[in-house]
């Protein structure tokens, strides 16, 4: 008989404990890079073996841990949660279709915001590096744009490409750029100007 709350994979038997852990339990488990995980048990997959663990991390952040509680090297329930329940599962939660609907628009745009596809590696990186500082930027096209039309960086995103309605902006954004390229080309060598 294995101990209660201890996890093995040797049979399946012992494995089928992992069953009658209540979702909403503390548990503690290693896994095979011996990295230790403690949270709550949120949800649990009998026929792939998945698990899902929610911790706090240090900065007070919400991390979900997905497992496959196949390969773990220990587990262990720290505390049963409460109405502790034998093969109790997480309760199925109604899915608002405009919730989904707006986490897929926000993906697209986070994603639009990195650059059009036919953008170099270049353009997207400067984009972010703009972006660090001057929060009120977008794509148009390929041609990086304040939204306040201060100034535009077309390809290949040189600071002889940076124009702009107001001198200041301009010269500011150049001078972002000639450091952008400096760390650039150190990082990934001289580019091309396609």
């Amino acid at each position: 008989m294995v101990a209660h709350g201890a996890m093995a994979t040797a049979t399946k038997v012992e494995n089928e404990l992992q069953h009658y852990v209540p979702l909403g339990s503390i548990v503690m488990c290693v896994d095979p890079y011996a990295n230790k995980i403690e949270g709550e048990l949120v949800a649990m997959d009998e026929p792939t073996g998945m698990i899902i663990i929610k911790s706090v991390s240090t900065d007070q952040k919400e991390d979900l841990t997905v497992l496959n509680r196949e390969l773990l090297t220990e587990f262990e329930v720290k505390k049963y949660a409460p109405n502790n329940q034998r093969g109790a599962f997480m309760p199925e939660k109604i899915v608002s279709e405009s919730a989904v609907r707006k986490a897929i628009s926000e993906k697209e745009e986070a994603i639009n915001r990195v650059g059009p596809k036919d953008v170099s590696l270049a353009g997207r990186e400067l984009f972010k590096v703009i972006n660090k500082t001057y929060t009120n930027l977008e794509w148009r096209g390929n041609v990086i744009q304040g939204l306040d039309g201060d100034f535009f960086v077309h390809p290949p995103y040189k600071s002889s490409d940076v124009k702009g309605n107001t001198e200041d902006a301009v010269a500011r954004i150049k001078k972002v750029v000639d450091k952008f390229h400096q760390d650039f080309t150190k990082k990934h060598g001289p580019q091309s100007d396609s």
